[in-house]
């Protein structure tokens, strides 16, 4: 008996290992511009600034999830441009590691909008015609120990959205054109959100024991 409750206690204790966060509470971390990752997007798809987008949204996430305090991108960007250091997108370890000695934190988040594409599907309504485009965003994070090098967590996340126009006689209503593809503004921006929100979710629920899945 003696024996078999030894054995209970390392199981879990391995268990409890397994599941502790990766990071203590309210770590200060830096989070870096995001890129769009290269030919991810279609050449006759033209979204401007989905990085950037998708960098405020990615802040938006993080900021209300209370568990990370983050540095002021204002403060931020100027130390980095001080080091001319280029911190968008994929960053390797060296510039992970001088960024974190310029800014005195532990952990950055970098990432990428992995892809932005575009589908229609069209219906026939009298003279004209009615299209749905469904907008599929995904975007990729990483939080990387600057200390150590490790990816500490990574997540992907996938956010869809949809928007619809009117074909007439005479032209079309309520649309904005991205590439030669037909699609609201509101749609791609939904899309690029909730791949972001959902990104953070995941990420921080994989640091602290909880991952959604």
């Amino acid at each position: 008996m003696k024996r078999l409750a030894t054995i209970c206690l390392i199981i879990f204790a391995m268990c409890s290992t397994a599941f502790a966060a990766k990071i203590e509470d309210s770590a200060t971390v830096a989070v870096m511009d995001f890129g769009t990752h290269p030919h991810a997007v279609p050449i006759d798809i033209n979204i401007l600034n989905a990085g950037q987008a998708a960098h405020e949204y990615i802040l938006q996430r993080i900021f209300e999830s209370q568990k990370m305090d983050i540095i002021d991108k204002t403060l931020m960007d100027a130390a980095i441009k001080d080091a001319n250091l280029y911190t968008t997108g994929i960053i390797d370890a060296d510039t992970a590691s001088a960024i974190g000695k310029i800014l005195g934190v532990k952990y950055i988040i970098y990432g990428n909008v992995n892809d932005v594409t575009l589908s229609e599907i069209g219906t026939k309504v009298g003279i004209g015609g009615v299209t749905v485009c469904t907008v599929k965003a995904h975007i990729i994070a990483r939080i990387l120990n600057v200390e150590t090098g490790e990816i500490i967590s990574a997540a992907k996340g996938e956010g869809k959205s949809k928007s619809s126009f009117v074909k007439v006689k005479g032209g079309e209503v309520s649309i904005l054109e991205v590439g030669t593809t037909k699609v609201t503004q509101d749609s791609v921006h939904n899309a690029l959100q909730k791949a972001a929100f959902q990104t953070v979710d995941v990420l921080i629920g994989r640091l602290y024991g909880s991952a959604k899945k």
